[in-house]
């Protein structure tokens, strides 16, 4: 294994890329509640500090960096303080991360200075002392930032790793037993990060597969009518102008009255396929119920030609049945601005499509407000199966 391989996998486990948003949410929500503790635990125990800080080491050590410490952890509580403003997009949550990991490496920059500066002026037999304080720091400090890829080291590395090179630099037995400690106090705490960010990959991973599984259809795989919504909603977000096309098989009840349900769904799973062949570029395929299927996306993505297109393969496609099938297509479009859009658009797609079955089936008819396909297409595809 490569250095660079090994320094990367020091900072955690590789993130999926479909899971990269989600990681970086969590992390932050974590972080955030963790950093509040610590800050607030810091501020509580700085009269400790002021009170243990060595006598020869001057007013700046002992009074000046606690001062320092309890604004800097002052300002991490203010900011933290509303949840909403960390946590409402991507951007947000990695700038919480950011802002944690900043306000952690100055207060641990500035504590591993109060500890050199109080054991190097500190009197032989109290010197032990400070380098002990600063890895019960550094341990608290890492494990607040066990969730952020490669923060949690770099924090560590500030904290514990000048007094580690100070402390076997000496040459004393004691002094290099200490330092050395130090240095695999580091190791375990980066090992635990690793684990502890790789059970947060895990429960990122199964909240993605369960959300993704419950805007499935189970028996095609194709998007359920949940997630067409969902997909109606962010383009009205926009207030995008789209197509909606509600396609329904033809005649499907005497499939399965004379074929049994089990060969009625795979029949659909087949006909799902040619639907889902059509689900490219921002377009949106799903299984709204029974025979029932749509597809959905902006006008210009989904052009109308689409339906006739679509039309012809399934005529021509071989069914699990051994007979060849039809469907009927419903196309409107309109604006749309809002959730409540849907109802329409989905209404004037549905009268066309039952516009279809009327006369003859196996056809597209469009919306009469929108008037986009052409107008023999009724003739072209009035052809009985």
């Amino acid at each position: 294994m490569s250095l660079g391989r090994t320094i990367v996998g020091l900072l955690g486990p590789d993130i999926p890329a479909h899971l990269r948003e989600d990681f970086t949410m969590l992390t932050a929500h974590h972080m955030r509640g963790q950093a509040r503790l610590l800050f607030a635990g810091f501020i509580l125990s700085l009269p400790m500090a002021v009170y243990g800080a060595s006598p020869g080491a001057g007013p700046l050590v002992a009074y000046g960096l606690p001062l320092v410490i309890f604004a800097l952890c002052t300002l991490g509580l203010v900011v933290l303080h509303d949840p909403a403003r960390y946590e409402e997009s991507n951007a947000d949550a990695r700038k919480a991360i950011g802002l944690v990991w900043q306000l952690c490496l100055a207060t641990a920059t500035i504590g591993s200075i109060w500890c050199i500066a109080s054991w190097a002026s500190a009197p032989v037999e109290t010197r032990i002392y400070y380098p002990a304080i600063m890895s019960l720091g550094a341990l608290t400090l890492g494990y607040c930032l066990t969730a952020a890829r490669g923060v949690g080291l770099s924090v560590l590395l500030v904290t514990l790793g000048p007094a580690a090179v100070v402390l076997a630099s000496t040459g004393e037995p004691m002094n290099l037993v200490l330092g050395v400690s130090m240095v695999l106090a580091i190791g375990f705490q980066v090992t635990m990060m690793k684990r502890h960010q790789s059970l947060l990959l895990n429960l990122v991973e199964e909240r993605y597969n369960s959300a993704r599984l419950a805007r499935r259809d189970p028996l095609t795989g194709l998007s359920n009518r949940r997630a067409l919504m969902e997909r109606f909603e962010d383009l009205a977000a926009r207030e995008r102008r789209v197509r909606l096309m509600v396609v329904d098989i033809d005649r499907f009840k005497a499939i399965n009255d004379r074929y049994g349900h089990d060969v009625g769904d795979e029949v659909l799973r087949a006909f799902a396929q040619l639907v889902q062949i059509h689900a490219r570029g921002g377009i949106c395929a799903a299984r709204l119920g029974g025979e029932e299927f749509a597809l959905l996306a902006p006008v210009e993505a989904l052009d109308s030609a689409i339906a006739l297109q679509l039309l012809v393969e399934i005529r021509g496609a071989y069914m699990p049945h051994g007979e060849p099938i039809t469907a009927s297509i419903g196309v409107a479009e309109g604006d749309i601005a809002g959730a409540a859009d849907w109802t329409a658009l989905y209404g004037r797609a549905d009268r066309a499509l039952y516009r279809a079955k009327n006369e003859g089936r196996n056809r597209v008819m469009a919306s009469g407000e929108t008037q986009q396909l052409p107008e023999q297409c009724g003739e072209r595809l009035a052809i009985r199966a």
